[in-house]
């Protein structure tokens, strides 16, 4: 296992990627392991994700992500997803809690959820944004490169997918081994004196 600020560090985007390296479901499963860690509100858990290794269907993907070669020579695509009717998991996923935890908060789910597409959209690109950034920093944790994207058909790729209609697409994690072990240099990062303010939006700057 890597330090976490280390591993922060050392996480980059990677577009270019070792064409023919098998992650296998092992590996998977330990990384997933984490991803499912991820926090939620109300702990709907609205993530869903869909891997896709076989390389007639990756080819496919590669297609409607306007020709962007790492999808294609990746190890593994991801399509995060986030359920917009997450919220009504909430009896199974209270059942275990107690009756006051229970009836408190079964209803408010409902309350909050129902009737409200715009609320129930945002929860779920928030759910599926924070998941695919634990998964991209599992991955890194054992061994693997990654790189987030936005950069496709996302009503295409859903219906090639067979997503659910209730089910949206909220961006494609690639996973694999950097070509030739050439990790991107770090990009520029906006100062902290410059993205953090104390107290209010207008305080003193974190320096």
């Amino acid at each position: 296992m890597t330090d976490f600020s280390q591993l922060v560090q050392e996480r980059h985007s990677v577009r270019t990627y070792e064409a023919g390296v098998a992650l296998d479901d092992r590996e998977l499963r330990a990384i997933f392991t984490d991803v499912i860690e991820s926090p939620s509100s109300f702990n709907i858990q609205h993530w869903q994700f869909v891997v896709v290794r076989d390389e007639a269907r990756k080819s496919e993907l590669r297609g409607l992500s306007f020709g962007q070669s790492q999808v294609e020579d990746c190890s593994a695509v991801v399509l995060v997803c986030g359920r917009l009717n997450a919220f009504e998991d909430a009896n199974r996923i209270y059942a275990d809690s107690s009756d006051e935890q229970r009836e408190k908060y079964v209803p408010m789910i409902e309350g909050v959820y129902h009737g409200n597409p715009a609320l129930q959209k945002d929860e779920a690109i928030r759910s599926g944004s924070m998941a695919a950034m634990t998964l991209m920093l599992a991955a890194k944790n054992r061994g693997w490169d990654s790189g987030p994207m936005i950069g496709f058909d996302a009503a295409q790729v859903g219906e090639y997918l067979n997503l659910e209609n209730t089910t949206l697409p909220v961006m494609m994690i690639v996973i694999g081994k950097a070509k030739d072990g050439l990790q991107p240099e770090r990009g520029y990062r906006r100062p902290l004196e410059e993205v953090v303010r104390l107290e209010s939006a207008d305080g003193d700057a974190l320096s």
